[in-house]
């Protein structure tokens, strides 16, 4: 199994991107569909869809877009500065809110507060809060939702990795998603590798990221 930190990651997906012009946006398709794949929708048909703003929650949005066109009962809560959102995160945002109008900002405890009440609704949460470039101490609304996850002791599913773990250490940077399912995009990301009740429940979906691309970054050998 390939395992990879929070650079070699970067530099992969960079590579992919600009180098051989696999278009970022196709890449995020891709792991939306690819966590739909793993998720029973015979059996879990009502969704809360929690994302920060990067690409990790533009693979949230894409999830969110595809489980709509299923007919499935999605809430999206978006956690973070809309102002830095992703050109990709943005793209999904514009058709999400042509779809449903349960796109809910979370700023406030009183968005905290009305989110927990809303998420006894749904059998499913999936998380992408934060994706592979967290380094730094969790605080303020992002520790509470994380937390209040955690609370709910719904059905969690974290997009490439529990939001709050370190990519390459596996270091917590703070309260960490308990999640029930991981979904790891295209390779294992060292940090969960390395903690192996982390490692037993995740999954790693091919998204499209060209074996040229991974070669380049991890020598030919690599694959």
């Amino acid at each position: 199994m390939l395992v990879v930190d929070r650079d070699e990651i970067r530099r992969i997906d960079t590579y992919a991107i600009n180098v051989l012009q696999v278009p970022a946006l196709c890449l995020v398709e891709r792991a939306g569909l690819a966590i739909m794949k793993n998720i029973n929708l015979d059996v879990r048909t009502s969704f809360a869809i929690v994302v920060g703003c990067g690409n990790n929650g533009a693979d949230g949005l894409a999830l969110a877009r595809n489980l709509l066109a299923r007919d499935m009962y999605v809430e999206i809560y978006i956690v973070g500065d809309a102002q830095k959102a992703s050109p990709e995160f943005i793209a999904n945002y514009r058709s999400l809110v042509k779809l449903t109008d349960k796109i809910f900002p979370v700023i406030t405890i009183e968005d905290i507060n009305q989110m927990e009440k809303n998420l006894g609704e749904v059998s499913t949460i999936v998380e992408g809060i934060f994706g592979t470039g967290i380094n730094r101490s969790i605080q303020g609304v992002e520790a509470f939702v994380i937390s209040l996850i955690n609370r709910t002791m719904k059905y969690t599913i974290s997009i490439d990795l529990p939001s709050g773990l370190d990519a390459t250490t596996g270091k917590q940077w703070g309260e960490i998603i308990d999640s029930d399912l991981i979904v790891s995009m295209q390779v294992m990301k060292k940090g969960v590798y390395q903690i192996k009740r982390l490692r037993d429940k995740c999954l790693v979906e091919d998204i499209g990221i060209p074996k040229k691309a991974i070669r380049a970054v991890l020598g030919k050998e690599a694959i």
